[in-house]
């Protein structure tokens, strides 16, 4: 099974089909797709041979056609299709207060989870965008809700998306006072600690150790593929091309 995440940014409206009929060409069975426009996501039930599911990334305060979605294209009709949300808490970081004030837009914290039948077996996909503008410690409640909230334990969970952990202890240090951190959030370990909860959910973190934003250094693994331990990995790619986009591709395949 092949699955695609990339978060193609909100605001790449040039190159954004370019990046997604290339990634169709390499005939993926799931493409996990994150701050996706409603512009894009409208044309992306034009495209066939896929289904379409989607929830809310962000509202937009008073344009709904501005609204910022989730969005995953399946090969397989889902078996089921559920939202769930996995944060109502409300962040008063500064870089919230720049969203709300210039962008018009709020976070909404939704998982979209898709239930497939791979080989006459049930896999569930999740997709969605961990918020950035948030502590640490906030950010790693966040995906243990989500957890909580999708886990089955007769079913195996892939979880995808755009995570927002930072490696770079030095890049929250500099950037930790617009987005909201506290004392504790500086000396969170962030990464070590998602790589904890990983473990102990048995899941591998197929792109450890690598930066998956526009930079190499620091090293920014924002976006992940996370599988089953029981899963084997066939092959990984991270493409260098991005598309417009300030987030590369993430290609796993992986036997289901």
């Amino acid at each position: 099974m092949r699955i695609v995440s990339w978060n193609v940014y909100f605001g790449n409206k040039r190159k954004i089909k370019r990046g997604i009929h290339y990634i169709l060409s390499l005939k993926p069975d799931v493409v996990c797709l994150q701050e996706v426009s409603h512009a894009s996501m409208q044309w992306l039930h034009t495209i066939p041979g896929y289904t379409l599911n989607t929830c809310f990334d962000s509202k937009h305060k008073r344009t709904p056609s501005k609204n910022i979605y989730i969005c995953t294209l399946s090969k397989q009709k889902p078996i089921r299709v559920t939202k769930r949300i996995y944060d109502n808490g409300f962040s008063n970081s500064i870089l919230t207060k720049l969203y709300t004030a210039i962008i018009h837009i709020a976070e909404q914290h939704i998982v979209l989870v898709v239930t497939l039948k791979i080989r006459r077996k049930l896999i569930q996909i999740t997709n969605t965008r961990l918020s950035c503008a948030i502590g640490t410690h906030d950010r790693l409640q966040e995906f243990t809700t989500l957890i909580q909230k999708t886990k089955k334990s007769t079913i195996p969970t892939i979880y995808c998306g755009d995570f927002n952990i930072v490696d770079s202890k030095i890049f929250n240090r500099l950037t930790g006072w617009i987005r909201g951190f506290n004392h504790f959030d500086y000396l969170l370990d962030e990464r070590a600690s998602f790589e904890k909860l990983f473990k102990k959910e048995h899941l591998i973190n197929i792109f450890r150790g690598k930066s998956t934003s526009f930079v190499n250094r620091p090293l920014l693994q924002l976006d992940h593929i996370l599988v089953p331990n029981t899963f084997p990995i066939q092959s990984h790619v991270l493409m260098r091309k991005r598309f417009g986009s300030d987030h590369r591709v993430l290609i796993a395949d992986i036997a289901a």
